[in-house]
């Protein structure tokens, strides 16, 4: 399993992913070139054998250090190999090594395995929304405290 940064040529196999993880509330093709040209060095994909299992996408609020875990996805095939916490791990180091302070995600509440992945690295639920996205469904929003680099320089 080889994780990296995403390429250009990977946003169509990480557009399959979305679509078959997330349906009606997957990003469109057009967002994810977006989220790859503001997020690059926070969008990466596991490969195997030249094929694309999942990705992880993040950001940091320079202004708050605050990193983001935005979305994550594994292709329903290659699920129950840990290429979920793989990739997250890999995000919130690089989040980490760049001062955050603490990385923040939202999950639907019902995402079990999601949930577990994030509860697993450290990521403790804060608060339920109702209508996080203004579409009536239920977000939990999770944080994970970071003590940075910054603290030990």
């Amino acid at each position: 399993m080889n994780i990296r940064r995403a390429t250009l040529e990977d946003l169509e196999s990480v557009h399959q992913i979305e679509t078959l993880s997330f349906n009606d509330g997957s990003y469109p093709p057009f967002v994810l070139r977006q989220l790859f040209d503001i997020s690059h060095e926070y969008f990466l994909v596991a490969e195997e054998e030249g094929k694309v299992l999942g990705y992880v996408l993040g950001n940091i609020n320079k202004n708050t250090s605050q990193g983001w875990l935005l979305s994550l996805g594994v292709h329903p095939e290659a699920r129950g190999k840990k290429i979920g916490k793989l990739l997250t791990e890999k995000l919130v180091e690089l989040l980490e090594n760049d001062l955050s302070t603490e990385i923040c995600l939202t999950v639907h509440p019902d995402n079990a395995s999601a949930k577990k992945i994030y509860e697993d690295l450290g990521f403790k639920s804060v608060k339920t929304f109702d209508n996080y996205y203004n579409d009536l469904e239920a977000r939990l929003l999770m944080k994970k405290q970071l003590i940075t680099l910054r603290f030990n320089a």
